[in-house]
């Protein structure tokens, strides 16, 4: 059987030392000082290994590219157009999450909102499909984390102004590292390195069932 074919792009979020183009250089960060930005291109890289080896077992297809490798930052429209200069199929822009009162727990994942976003439907589907899997395989090591949904939020990264009509995308908070007990989940325990692996390879499965 025919596997799929693609082109995926990977976004670690943030990265560096300024602001370029409305992209802070990092957000959120652990009790232990974990930065966020750090955190996202770790998993950017995982989630392309984790692709890379489900196309050779599937008989897949991909072309996977990622917006930034290094601790750089590239600019919120920039990461946009790179997805539609490649043509691609998907874009996942991936982050983690914190709160004010560093209380809250959870997976949400995002979409730009209507009018602006012409293929609206297609990307909550997608974006269903990226929540569900980083969900169910955090849910597997610790049970108190929540599935806070899909939802709308204007986000220039993601606006087809920039990206096109052909390339669908949605971004990921994996969780919120601000506080002690996901830190070790994701950062400390000696079993964080297989939840990583673990949320990478449900990433990879997600992507390649959207295309």
């Amino acid at each position: 059987m025919a596997g799929k074919k693609g082109t995926i792009v990977i976004d670690p979020g943030h990265g560096g030392s300024a602001e370029v183009g409305g992209s802070s250089p990092n957000n959120a960060t652990t009790p232990s000082g974990v930065l966020e930005k750090n955190m996202t291109l770790r998993m950017g890289f995982l989630v392309r290994e984790a692709l890379q080896e489900a196309a050779q077992a599937g008989n897949h297809t991909l072309k996977v590219l990622m917006t930034r490798e290094t601790d750089k930052n590239v600019g919120l429209a920039d990461r946009a157009r790179f997805a539609k200069n490649n043509n691609a199929d998907l874009l996942l822009s991936l982050h983690f999450n914190a709160s004010n009162a560093h209380n809250a727990r959870g997976v949400e994942t995002l979409v730009d909102r209507k009018p602006r976003n012409i293929n609206h439907a297609a990307e909550v589907a997608y974006a269903r499909l990226i929540q569900k899997a980083v969900f169910n395989a955090i849910k597997a090591h610790d049970p108190k984390t929540k599935d806070r949904g899909v939802k709308d939020q204007a986000l220039k990264a993601l606006d087809d102004n920039h990206l096109g009509s052909k390339t669908r995308g949605c971004m990921v908070e994996i969780e919120f590292i601000d506080r002690k007990d996901t830190d070790e989940l994701l950062n400390l325990n000696a079993n964080a390195p297989q939840v990583r692996r673990d949320i990478a390879r449900a990433i990879a499965d997600a992507l390649i069932a959207a295309l």
